[in-house]
């Protein structure tokens, strides 16, 4: 069991650039916050979330993302997006949002494209077999690099929205 704090902090910070970028355009506008916790069970069987500075191989971060619309009018095509680091797999399922959302996944799709590509889920990815024939597969949990939520509709002013996801710790 090593001390994972350090991932921890990596990982914070990868996320508040992430929730900061979205802010970029209206910075007064809009205040983003993002805060982490373990995902325990106590002895009644029952999921709480809880703050500790080391993770363990197998267990569960939540994530948590929320903006806040700082302004007298509602807020437009906003889009939420956080990383899914080195070290962790998303746990497809888990995404969840206070406002309706298009949710995507950001993964290598077609290894004849360079680079990442977002997808609705389910996302599938071409692979190519080492007969060179070509098949669609979904990706896998552990390919998947980032996550993002597009809102359907314009954010109220005064009003929040949360996202959520969770990744389990390799």
């Amino acid at each position: 069991m090593s001390d994972k704090t350090p991932f921890l902090k990596a990982t914070g910070l990868a996320l508040l650039l992430s929730v900061a970028s979205v802010a970029t355009a209206q910075a007064d506008a809009l205040r983003s916050n993002f805060d982490f916790r373990i995902v325990e069970v106590d002895t009644d069987g029952n999921e709480i979330l809880v703050e500790r500075d080391t993770v363990r191989p197998g267990e569960a971060i939540q994530y948590k993302i929320v903006h806040e619309n700082l302004t007298e009018d509602a807020l437009g095509g906003l889009v939420v997006s956080g990383p899914v680091p080195e070290g962790v797999t998303l746990n497809l399922g888990s995404e969840a949002s206070s406002l309706d959302a298009k949710f995507e996944i950001q993964a290598e799709m077609d290894p004849d494209l360079e680079g990442l590509e977002w997808s609705s889920l389910p996302a599938m990815r071409k692979v190519v077999d080492e007969d060179g024939t070509v098949r669609m597969e979904p990706v896998p949990e552990d390919s998947i690099a980032a996550v993002r939520w597009t809102l359907l509709n314009a954010l109220p002013a005064g009003e929040a929205v949360e996202n959520s996801y969770r990744v389990v710790v390799n």
